[in-house]
């Protein structure tokens, strides 16, 4: 898994080339990405370096006006 943390989420999934990805509102408050341009990368799992080995790739995301939540970076 490449470190997309701090990305732009639309440009990180174009970077999984292929990979089955899903986005996540890293706030839990569950906001539908429509615009992945406009978001931004905080985790993902697998994390960062280490082997996919299920699918989907999750993103987790907030809005690029936002920071990340307490306890993931970005």
């Amino acid at each position: 898994m490449p470190d997309v943390t701090g990305g732009n989420a639309l440009r990180a999934q174009e970077q999984m080339d292929g990979t089955q990805v899903r986005f996540e509102d890293a706030t839990g408050k569950d906001r539908e990405v429509v615009d992945p341009q406009a978001w931004r990368v905080c985790g993902s799992t697998p994390g960062a370096n280490r082997q996919i080995t299920s699918y989907p790739v999750v993103l987790l995301v907030v809005p690029g006006t936002e920071s990340c939540p307490d306890g993931a970076s970005g």
